[in-house]
């Protein structure tokens, strides 16, 4: 027998005794062998449909829109401009619709007077629309000469006067008598900037000093104090006090003291203009 023979007998005899010993089908072709498979991985949100949350029960009543803001109250004629819309605006004020009204209850005799509004080459404007010669307000302060002023400007006046005569009680124990004025109508621009000044429109005033019943007199010069130092001086503290309350009660749009420059050492400036400057203490 040759080996190839031999080889295949041996195969043969070997497949036999596998058939009978169970070992592997006979005839049949060796069963595949059994692959465990990894789990599929979970879907990823991106698959997963979006749920829809059930939908709100229908409201009883459609719901009430909040509520509307008040408007500003309207500006109070004869008090500093506090409408920061038109800070840019510099000109002529705008009359007052009652100011004569106005003025004989606030306890002030005046005059009309006249100040033509006039244009200049250049386009600046100076005079003014409603003006008054305010003859003597509500505490019967005098004054070295009666001022030309528009009606908001004498409006502001006879505030100012209530504020002085409280303030020299508290300060002086006396009240004013008399009040040193430098002057309200100038056609001019400002010393210091291109801008027109109040005193344009004679809405403006440069106070110098003040004359009492008791028989003293102060002025801006001699008695502000140092700028330096709050003083405990009781003149010293009725010009500041005098000074603040104009610009915080709202009583002038603008007040000048010595704290603002050189050009105001000996006076107080007080003004109607549109935009406010409080020059009431030292600048930071």
């Amino acid at each position: 027998m040759n080996a190839a023979v031999r080889v295949s007998l041996n195969c043969s005899v070997a497949l036999a005794v596998g058939c009978n010993l169970g070992l592997a089908r006979c005839g049949a072709p060796p069963p595949a062998q059994h692959r465990h498979h990894a789990p599929a991985p979970p879907p990823s949100a991106a698959q997963i449909p979006p749920q829809q949350a059930p939908a709100p029960p229908p409201a009883a009543h459609p719901p009430h829109p909040p509520p509307l803001a008040a408007p500003p109250p309207p500006p109070d004629p004869g008090k500093a401009n506090l409408d920061p819309a038109d800070d840019d605006v510099v000109g002529p004020p705008t009359p007052i619709a009652d100011c004569e009204k106005r003025l004989a209850a606030a306890g002030v005799s005046f005059k009309a007077a006249k100040l033509p509004v006039r244009t200049q080459a250049s386009g600046a404007q100076c005079g003014a629309e409603q003006v008054v010669v305010y003859e003597k307000g509500p505490t019967g302060i005098a004054w070295n000469a009666r001022p030309t002023v528009t009606c908001q400007m004498a409006l502001g006046l006879a505030r100012f006067e209530k504020i002085l005569q409280e303030e020299a009680q508290a300060q002086l124990g006396t009240s004013v008598k008399r009040i040193q004025q430098g002057g309200t109508y100038s056609c001019r621009k400002m010393a210091r900037f291109a801008m027109r000044s109040e005193h344009s429109y004679a809405n403006a005033m440069d106070v110098y000093g003040f004359s009492f019943e008791n028989g003293t007199s102060i002025n801006i010069k001699l008695h502000f104090g140092k700028l330096s130092e709050e003083p405990d001086v009781p003149t010293s503290k009725f010009l500041r006090r005098v000074a603040r309350r104009a610009f915080a009660e709202d009583v002038f749009s603008v007040v000048l003291t010595p704290f603002w420059d050189k050009l105001h050492a000996d006076h107080l400036h007080l003004d109607q203009a549109r935009y406010r400057v409080n020059a009431t203490s030292a600048r930071e």
